[in-house]
């Protein structure tokens, strides 16, 4: 596995924010990201850098328990405790180009989410 292949980028992002390295992170996101998200909108990188950090900081733990690429894509699944929320599992799709991510994807149940206050 190359450090260019869709894997590798996606699972250094994930490790990047995670880690609470937001700028490392979202370095490794192409200018013209397309965000889709089942709950707030994020019409720019920069719009979807600044809830990361926030929604980063409130994370406690994370576990991944499946990865996957094919092509271009990439594929994160893992379960995290975040703070004010509890346990959430989380499914990531990512499309990768030219070393960046260029379109994530992700998808969670919203029901904890909005019951924390946590959607626009």
């Amino acid at each position: 596995m190359t450090t260019a292949d869709p894997l590798s980028i996606a699972r250094r992002y994930h490790d990047e924010w995670t880690s609470k390295n937001y700028d490392r992170a979202i370095e490794m996101l192409a200018p013209t990201l397309t965000i889709e998200v089942p709950i707030n909108a994020y019409p720019t990188p920069e719009s979807f850098a600044r809830a990361l950090q926030g929604f980063g900081e409130l994370v406690i733990s994370v576990d991944v328990l499946a990865e996957m690429s094919g092509g271009d894509e990439a594929m994160l699944l893992y379960d995290m405790q975040v703070e004010g929320v509890g346990e959430l599992r989380v499914a990531e799709h990512f499309t990768v180009a030219g070393g960046k991510i260029v379109r994530l994807r992700q998808i969670h149940d919203t029901a904890a989410v909005r019951a924390a206050g946590l959607a626009a």
